[in-house]
């Protein structure tokens, strides 16, 4: 058996900035640099030990990405402490609820459809 531990994130937005924006004053991810992935425009941020990598699609990409639906992707969970309070954040930054709350066995649910199609999953323990 091999032991891996979790390094990143990579996703592909079509406004980098907004996206920067989103994770860096939305969710509270602290930015780190803009840099070039592959030569696509991109930017680096921290959250809570997982590098987030954005980017622009490569030109190759231009015009595949808005006809997939997200493959390899379905949701990033994320733990916070007051789930109607960031909910109500997220909000002002054009997340709108996709379910929930759901409260479960040990925890409070709640998706969200983020910018650009990415879905967040809230979590608050009870």
């Amino acid at each position: 058996m091999i032991t891996c531990t979790l390094d990143h994130l990579h996703l592909i937005c079509e406004d980098l900035e907004e996206m920067v924006r989103f994770w860096r004053d939305g969710i509270g991810a602290s930015f780190t640099e803009y840099r070039t992935f592959g030569g696509a425009k991109g930017a680096v941020l921290g959250l809570g030990g997982l590098h987030l990598y954005l980017r622009v699609p490569k030109e190759h990409e231009k015009g595949k990405l808005s006809a997939m639906p997200s493959l390899g992707y379905d949701h990033l969970g994320l733990w916070v402490d007051d789930l109607e309070a960031a909910c109500s954040h997220l909000q002002t930054f054009g997340c709108r609820i996709n379910s929930g709350p759901t409260d479960l066995a040990d925890r409070r649910i709640l998706f969200l459809a983020g910018p650009e199609g990415i879905t967040l999953e809230l979590m608050q323990r009870f």
